[in-house]
């Protein structure tokens, strides 16, 4: 039983260690360009460290979180037609993050931003 407990503790902090160092890495901010409305400044780490979101919530194709971060375009493209595999840039920002959280959180009775120019910074 002893032997189980100290396994158990030495895989979590092997996790926690490598999420640390993952985290490390992010930037503060990250910039999102080429959006009609204009660009959207996300706060990476308020999202990540403040708000808790798990990594894989909007970088879902990793697989641990030492895995390196693929940009969301490396996939999902600004022209891909609408209903297209993966779907576009545009439409994957706006269902993760928008309906996806941003609605559901102020459903909810918490601040989150709905509307455009409250993400969109205009150009």
């Amino acid at each position: 039983m002893r032997k189980g407990t100290i396994a158990l503790v030495v895989v979590v902090a092997f996790i926690f260690a490598v999420t640390a160092a993952f985290a490390a890495k992010a930037p503060d901010v990250v910039t999102l360009k080429g959006a009609t409305k204009g660009p959207v400044e996300l706060s990476h780490k308020k999202h990540a460290e403040t708000m808790k979101i798990a990594c894989k919530e909007c970088h879902h194709t990793m697989k641990s979180p030492s895995e390196p971060v693929k940009k969301c375009d490396a996939c999902h493209k600004a022209d891909a037609k609408p209903g297209a595999k993966p779907m576009s840039l545009k439409d994957a920002f706006h269902t993760n993050c928008w309906k996806g959280c941003h609605v559901k959180e102020k459903q909810a009775g918490k601040k989150a931003p709905t509307m455009c120019n409250e993400c969109h910074k205009g150009k």
